[in-house]
């Protein structure tokens, strides 16, 4: 009875070693095993696994604002895929008699990825870089949005009207882009009226000064201003100069205070001059009539 047990024994042992050892797919000198597929995609998923518990474990970390905890996320990724990958490759028994005897495809591929290369490397540029972050408000061809995530090929904004625009980090590295959170959340803007010339000054300059400083989302600090800035055409050109850190609903924000401006001028009897055009015809002609 042992005897036949130890033959059953060998006998599965025997048939699933030699299944291990089939051979699945060749190439030249090359030849793939079951066995080697399934190290390959054990260490594959071992590094996914890794990957996942090195992000959980660096966003609980309450020292690091959530920029650098994204920042750090992707990176750590990156490096634990490109050794996995290689780790991989080399259970796979993928060698130099490989790579030399496929050398044409890889150029092809080469020459194919050369874009999506370009772009992994400007992701790794602007995260070590931190000149974009996660978060911040930037401007690219005319667009303004905020960044919601840098990946390893491409950037997602989302807009003022709540669309998600995708930009390639390649985009990001070459082009020009005004970044509005770099060094400071607090940018300036400006809202520009003309008055009549017959306006009191002072009470102009008073009445703008107060709607930007009783704006909930004007910064209290950094006090806004007023320049008298040209003698106009038909009015007296005055701008306003505020602080607010509302740099997604700016529009909004510049509304609220030309509505509010637009309400106290009225009630303070200061009014914004228009042009008005007067037609001379020569002596002798007359408009003709439309029919």
């Amino acid at each position: 009875m042992e005897e036949q047990v130890q033959n059953l024994t060998s006998g599965v042992g025997s048939t699933f070693n030699e299944f291990l050892e089939r051979e699945i797919f060749s190439f030249g000198k090359y030849s793939l095993s079951v066995d080697e597929l399934l190290v390959a995609a054990t260490i594959l998923i071992a590094g996914m696994i890794i990957s996942k518990l090195v992000k959980k474990i660096i966003y609980r970390s309450d020292k690091i604002d959530i920029a650098k905890q994204f920042a750090l996320s992707q990176i750590s990724q990156y490096v634990i895929i490109i050794i996995t990958i290689f780790i991989a490759l080399n259970a796979l028994g993928i060698g130099d008699s490989l790579l030399l005897s496929s050398s044409a495809l890889l150029v092809g591929v080469g020459i194919g990825l050369q874009n999506l290369f370009l772009d992994f490397v400007s992701g790794v540029i602007i995260l070590l870089d931190r000149s974009i972050k996660v978060g911040d408000i930037i401007q690219i061809s005319g667009i303004i949005g905020k960044v919601e995530e840098i990946k390893m090929r491409t950037t997602t904004l989302k807009t003022r009207e709540n669309k998600n625009m995708i930009f390639p980090n390649s985009s990001l590295t070459k082009g020009d882009i005004i970044n509005f959170s770099h060094n400071d959340d607090l940018v300036r803007f400006v809202v520009s009226v003309g008055v009549h010339y017959d306006s009191d000054v002072e009470l102009v300059e008073k009445i703008m000064l107060d709607v930007a400083e009783q704006h909930i989302e004007v910064d209290k600090k950094k006090k806004p201003f007023v320049w008298f800035e040209d003698f106009g055409d038909s009015s007296l050109n005055y701008s306003l100069y505020y602080y607010s850190k509302s740099l997604f609903t700016a529009p909004r924000v510049r509304n609220e205070i030309r509505k509010e401006m637009l309400r106290k001028f009225r009630e303070n009897g200061v009014t914004i001059p228009y042009p008005i055009r007067t037609l001379d015809f020569p002596k002798g002609s007359q408009p003709q009539s439309q029919p």
